[in-house]
């Protein structure tokens, strides 16, 4: 049976520890969670908070996680839990969700002390991570898909990218699912966004294709806007070092 989804229950912990004050508007909803643009509270460094509410267990969808999951699963203890979380048993099921978040709150915090352009982690919730928000009162910083730029904003916005690709593999770090649809422009900066499915391409055997797909991804956006790159290259030269341990 399908569990209702109730944002407000879910971010009262944070508002009753100052994080949040008010919940103005829902920025976008997908399968696995719902981001919402609230005023900060007493705690807040900013005005404006991202909160980002994961869907209960009961209605929420991981898509393709079994080639996500992958080196992950360490996460859980050895034994009754760890099988569990393999054999996909509701118990099992239940560890998966919460790693899943606490998974993209550490990823996160990784990438934003070692400069990537990631939004600011700010707080975490059984259910819901708190953010900047990237935008003002009346609307979000545009998704990268829903921008037009000239072929000399869109090569810059590309190189950014990349830098931020390779910095993240020199992390252990692949995001896997990145697109235009998971990056926003913050004026003339790309911050990418969702790290539930980030993996270790060391521990993952799907690491390199997911690796190369996302620089495909972006290699492929850059192109609509009259930006040439070859993908394939590129991808091959920062896996080559970072096989070799030549990044950084």
């Amino acid at each position: 049976m399908s569990v209702e989804f109730d944002p407000c229950a879910a971010l009262a912990p944070l508002v009753d520890d100052g994080w949040l004050d008010t919940i103005l508007y829902e920025v976008k909803s997908g399968k696995e969670a719902t981001v919402f643009c609230c005023r900060g509270g007493s705690r807040s460094p900013v005005p404006l908070v991202a909160a980002k509410v994961y869907r209960p267990l009961e209605s929420r969808r991981f898509k393709n996680d079994a080639m996500y999951i992958g080196g992950r699963v360490h996460m859980a203890r050895a034994g009754r839990v760890k099988r569990a979380v393999e054999a996909k048993s509701s118990f099992g099921r239940s560890v998966q969700y919460g790693t899943w978040i606490a998974h993209e709150w550490e990823v996160m915090n990784v990438l934003h002390d070692a400069g990537a352009s990631v939004p600011q982690p700010l707080a975490l919730a059984e259910q819901a991570i708190l953010m900047p928000f990237l935008g003002d009162e009346s609307a979000a910083a545009p998704p990268l898909h829903a921008v037009q730029l000239d072929p000399e904003a869109a090569g810059a916005v590309l190189d950014e990218l990349l830098w931020n690709i390779e910095l993240m593999l020199d992390l252990d770090c692949v995001h896997g699912d990145l697109s235009p649809y998971n990056i926003l422009l913050d004026g003339d900066r790309p911050v990418v966004i969702d790290f539930p499915q980030a993996i270790d391409p060391r521990l993952n055997r799907n690491g390199h294709a997911l690796f190369c797909r996302d620089v495909e991804n972006v290699c492929r956006w850059a192109e609509k806007h009259g930006v040439q790159r070859s993908a394939g290259r590129i991808a091959a030269e920062l896996w080559q070092r970072f096989v070799m341990g030549e990044l950084g």
